[in-house]
């Protein structure tokens, strides 16, 4: 297994494109020893804690706490998610500029955390929508829950269809994800939000199948759909 990465040598680093931008981080294209990457750079202007439920607010915390558990359990290597390489505690904006220039006045550098670069991506759609992809959707979620991970994101517009042979589906953003050290931890969490152990994994699972009876609009008339669809929009997490 290759050795992950904790810093990136300004000298080394080429940075290609923005592909994104939010209010708690920008993902950029980079070239870092003659190897793409995409790097998700998050704002840092203090910790903001944990929530009184427990729930970490830190989302560069969220990304590295999950990627670091699918890598270890495997997930990574079966191309569901994206490859990790690494993450930077500290990264110094100034040194990067002026593609890191939105982050000069935060008030601490930013962190950052490397991942596989993906060609071309589409989010899953209405248009795109197929069962193969769908049930390669629902089994990324499977192994992410294996991996002791609780999404907390999974909507459509964080699964990537990526072109290719074979053709990729990708669940992707971690950063509101939560985390847990064993098995055990993590069905104790799950259980004090209801009566069934695994009942926020249970939810997801649900969701993201109420997603794909959604989306099949296009194959099958509104009656057989819409009640999918306000039945998702309308539910959440205990």
């Amino acid at each position: 297994m290759a050795e992950l990465l904790d810093s990136l040598d300004p000298n080394l680093t080429l940075f290609k494109s923005e592909i994104s931008r939010s209010e708690a981080s920008s993902i950029f294209e980079i070239e870092y020893q003659g190897k793409r990457y995409a790097l998700k750079v998050f704002h840092d202007n203090g910790d903001p804690g944990f929530t009184p439920r427990g729930r970490d607010m830190n989302r560069f915390r969220n990304e590295v706490n999950a990627y670091k558990s699918l890598h270890a359990f495997g997930v990574c290597d079966s191309g569901l998610v994206p490859k990790y390489y690494g993450s930077i505690d500290r990264l110094d904006p100034s040194c990067h500029e002026p593609w890191l220039n939105n982050f000069l006045n935060d008030k601490f550098h930013p962190s950052a955390i490397l991942l596989e670069y993906l060609a071309n991506p589409e989010p899953l759609n209405c248009v795109n929508f197929s069962r193969e992809r769908h049930a390669k959707a629902m089994e990324a979620l499977a192994q992410v829950h294996g991996a002791l991970v609780v999404h907390n994101d999974i909507y459509p517009k964080n699964i990537l269809i990526v072109p290719g042979s074979p053709e990729r589906v990708v669940s992707i953003d971690f950063d509101v994800a939560k985390t847990f050290p064993t098995k055990e931890l993590l069905d104790q969490d799950l259980g004090i939000r209801g009566p069934k152990p695994m009942q926020s994994c249970e939810w997801e699972i649900a969701l993201l199948e109420d997603f794909g009876n959604a989306l099949v609009r296009t194959i099958y008339p509104p009656d057989v759909w819409w009640p999918s669809l306000i039945r998702l929009l309308g539910r959440g997490p205990e």
